[in-house]
């Protein structure tokens, strides 16, 4: 008992650090939604590149790492899921689970997250692995980031997706909960202003009769109207080569030097496809294709190595080491305070204490 609860409390200091670097304009969201099935896409702005693919099993127990005299969410995970992570396994920075949802993050200096008061308590990277987790569509993201208190020091906004095609923008503004979907949600794309900053700004670029403009540079909102724009223009040809099509939003809305990830994930076929500042080749894991039942061997990719096409079968088995390799590159981040390395290899271990229940066979 002692030692869980000194590994909970070095996990209240890992995650005050983090992400406490600023993320000025970093990343890019945005669905394009086709007949043939809808596919989300993200570029991972950022200035380190190393980072896990990790297949995350169901059936596991789990409790949220939170700050001292906060009450932890606790849950069994229902689904498996494929996420990118770069703070270590559990603690994603996006991914898509085996029914089709899909959930990113993104910086948002605006945030300003509600107190919890009663609330149960969980960080916000883990809470997108609760999220992939729990939920078969993004009516249960949005339920839930009111239910619980959603917070941490990473000022972020999130956008979430599922095989529909239906989207969901949550924000966190000036202590509340801020939710789009739906009819509220016209289009669901997201970069690093708030929503509504960027809708009013996409509208100013329409050009009210005359010629539309598209914006130019990699500032968050000429991001957000090139991103739009191209998925517009994907689904009104009908996206003939729906995946490539992507890729090439994708590569607009790059930034140079910055952009380390690009993933599209097909929520209807359960297919992600990625690239990396590392390796420009596309890869493609398919969710159908693994066991993701509790009781098999968890998988990871190193999302630095080589290779091209279908990787499902060439995953590696999970090791602490290459997480904690991982977490160590993570903290090489410029502006991003280093913690203890015994607080980096707890956070390294902490998966290594999920126990297998088997409650979530049965989806």
């Amino acid at each position: 008992m002692r030692s869980t609860m000194i590994r909970l409390a070095l996990f209240s200091c890992v995650f005050a650090l983090a992400l406490s670097g600023p993320w000025a304009d970093a990343c890019t969201s945005f669905l394009v939604k086709l007949s043939g099935g809808p596919l989300m896409a993200k570029n991972y702005d950022w200035d380190v590149a190393d980072g896990l693919l990790v297949v995350n099993p169901r059936g596991l127990a789990k409790t949220a790492l939170v700050a001292d005299g906060e009450k932890p969410v606790r849950w069994t995970s229902r689904y498996g899921s494929i996420t990118f992570n770069q703070y270590g396994r559990e603690f994603p920075m996006g991914g898509m689970n085996e029914a089709g949802l899909a959930m990113e993050v993104l910086w948002l200096s605006e945030t300003d997250y509600p107190e919890p008061g009663d609330r149960q308590s969980i960080r916000t990277l883990q809470w997108v692995q609760y999220c992939l987790d729990s939920f078969r569509s993004v009516s249960g993201v949005v339920a839930s980031a009111s239910e619980l208190a959603v917070g941490g020091t990473a000022t972020l906004h999130f956008l979430a997706c599922d095989p529909t095609g239906n989207c969901a923008v949550i924000e966190f503004l000036e202590g509340r909960l801020i939710s789009r979907s739906e009819r509220t949600l016209p289009l669901p794309a997201l970069t690093n202003n708030t929503y509504n900053d960027s809708l009013d700004y996409l509208n100013r670029t329409l050009g009210y009769g005359g010629d539309p403009v598209s914006p130019e540079g990699p500032g968050s909102l000429a991001r957000y109207a090139r991103a739009a724009n191209g998925a517009h223009a994907v689904r009104s040809r009908g996206g003939d080569q729906p995946v490539d099509e992507t890729f090439a939003i994708l590569a607009d809305v790059a930034q140079p030097n910055r952009t380390q990830w690009s993933i599209v994930y097909e929520l209807q076929e359960g297919r992600v496809h990625f690239r990396t500042s590392a390796n420009k080749e596309v890869r493609t894991v398919d969710l159908s294709k693994l066991d993701l039942d509790c009781t098999a061997e968890p998988l990871i990719l190193d999302l630095m190595s080589e290779g091209s096409g279908d990787m499902t079968s060439k995953l590696k088995s999970y090791n602490a080491e290459a997480n904690l390799r991982t977490i160590r590159a993570g903290y090489t981040a410029k502006k991003v305070t280093t913690p203890s390395t015994e607080t980096i290899e707890a956070m390294a271990g902490y998966p290594d204490g999920l126990l297998c229940t088997f409650a979530a066979n049965e989806k």
